[in-house]
């Protein structure tokens, strides 16, 4: 078995398409996901989404890609990793504005990058900050008609003890204690700003890729440093208004 990459893949999956229409396999709480939604939402994309089980990724044992998002075409088209997902769909669908492709410009990726190695990393021992904040992030899955009783039991029970581990895990990565971190990142991140959004008078893909992760955080713990950022915070409700997510 070849090993799984991410980007577009040779194979076609035309089975995993619902209703013939685009097709998102996502986590409700999942920070890329988010990335993916925000995306297809402003470029007004139909498409129907796959809630996956976070714990045995049950609707995902088709593909060799095990984590979410996975995007699959109308035509059947898998595309996996949501940076590269953002950048098929900005090239492959019309409504909103064309923004750069990687590898055109060098300050969209960079900051592309920054939103899955660092402010993906940083909203974790945030959100994940107790057993309660974690139990209370993934209490969507209780939600969802298609899990059973139990898929939904050993989601939150279960995935809020793992998921409490990966936010200390992930804090360990960070001088600062997770709170400050994220006020820092959120910082850092607004130097990116090119006037109202990282692609200046537009939207581009540092700007869905960002938002997402920030996106996946609300009415959960941490939000609140979110909102109240200075710059970030105006940045957030001018993104949500523009995309509609």
């Amino acid at each position: 078995m070849s090993e799984a990459t991410s980007g577009v893949q040779e194979k076609k999956v035309h089975e995993q398409v619902i209703d013939g229409i685009p097709t998102l396999y996502a986590f409700e709480s999942c920070p890329f996901c988010w990335k993916v939604r925000a995306l297809l939402t402003w470029k007004g994309v139909e498409y129907r989404q796959v809630e996956v089980d976070p714990m045995k990724k049950t609707e995902l044992k088709w593909s060799e890609w095990n984590a979410v998002p996975v995007f699959v075409d109308g035509d059947g088209t898998q595309v996996n990793d949501s940076n590269d997902i953002l950048h098929y769909i900005n090239s492959h669908f019309e409504g909103g504005e064309i923004f750069p492709n990687s590898g055109d410009n060098t300050q969209q990726d960079e900051w592309m990058a920054f939103s899955g190695d660092i402010l993906g990393k940083s909203i974790l021992p945030v959100i994940y900050n107790s057993y309660r904040s974690s139990r209370k992030a993934l209490a969507y899955v209780s939600e969802v008609e298609s899990f059973s009783r139990m898929q939904k039991w050993k989601a939150v029970w279960l995935g809020g003890i793992i998921m409490r581990m990966v936010g200390k895990s992930r804090g360990k990565m960070f001088e600062l204690p997770p709170e400050e971190n994220l006020t820092h990142q959120l910082t850092v991140m607004s130097e990116g700003f090119n006037g109202e959004f990282f692609g200046g008078t537009s939207p581009n893909g540092a700007d869905f890729a960002n938002y997402g992760i920030l996106r996946s955080m609300q009415n959960l713990r941490g939000w609140d440093i979110v909102q109240s950022h200075s710059t970030a915070g105006p940045w957030v409700k001018k993104m949500q208004a523009t995309c509609g997510v």
